[in-house]
């Protein structure tokens, strides 16, 4: 009976862990209007002191990939960043306006000036506190209250950390675009969490997330500023 209460309690902390970025990203983007502020507030109130409070449940999961796994990577690289790079020469226009994601990011604070920056600060950053957060303590914890809930684990996981992308997709993209990518996210986060089981490793899903998916985004966006 105790168990069961203090794994229900688990539960519902988790729950509500994996909701916070909602108001977090709320607050910033459409409150607060500031990108950097965004960021903070994601990443250093929703992810930083979840990952420190839960560093027991990843800790012995940091080990370094295998040659094979170095070599996966290399080639989830190579394909990735030009796929995404033809993919938004062929129907980029159609997926969003540059000139108007332009204006949205401009007015919440962001200059072109500031793309060297992001980029080193976006792809080892939010990749590895993201990873940490929904791969290391959310998955494990669900895994936690209850071993045979891995596959519950892995889509809750994924479900949540891409359905709060959706209230900064529907800023920057066509209507019908942002729930499609929000679709997109959520198949990615399935796999970095198969990923993670599969390897034993927290550091190639981070690796997979901020090279592959993270730095395709960076050099999407780069390309959308020129066309602007």
């Amino acid at each position: 009976m105790f168990h069961a209460v203090r794994s229900r309690r688990r539960l519902l902390a988790v729950v509500g862990l994996t909701l916070l970025p909602w108001p977090a990203v709320w607050l910033g983007m459409y409150r607060l209007d500031s990108l950097w502020e965004t960021f903070f507030l994601y990443h250093g109130v929703c992810l930083l002191p979840a990952i420190i409070w839960g560093r027991r449940l990843w800790r012995d999961a940091w080990r370094w990939p295998t040659l094979g796994q170095w070599l996966a990577l290399l080639a989830g690289v190579v394909v990735a960043l030009p796929l995404f790079r033809i993919g938004y020469a062929w129907i980029g226009a159609t997926v969003m306006d540059a000139h108007d994601l332009r204006a949205v990011v401009t007015e919440r604070g962001f200059a072109a000036r500031d793309l060297l920056p992001l980029g080193i600060y976006f792809v080892p950053v939010n990749a590895t506190l993201e990873e940490l957060f929904w791969r290391g303590v959310v998955l494990n914890e669900l895994r936690g209250v209850d071993e045979a809930a891995f596959t519950f684990g892995a889509v809750w996981t994924a479900a949540t950390f891409a359905a709060w992308h959706w209230l900064v997709l529907r800023l920057l993209l066509r209507p019908g675009w942002a729930e499609a990518t929000v679709l997109g996210i959520l198949l990615a986060g399935v796999f970095l969490s198969w990923l993670y089981r599969r390897t034993r490793s927290i550091v190639v899903p981070i690796l997979w997330h901020g090279l592959v998916f993270d730095l395709a985004l960076i050099v999407v966006f780069a390309a959308v500023l020129k066309a602007a």
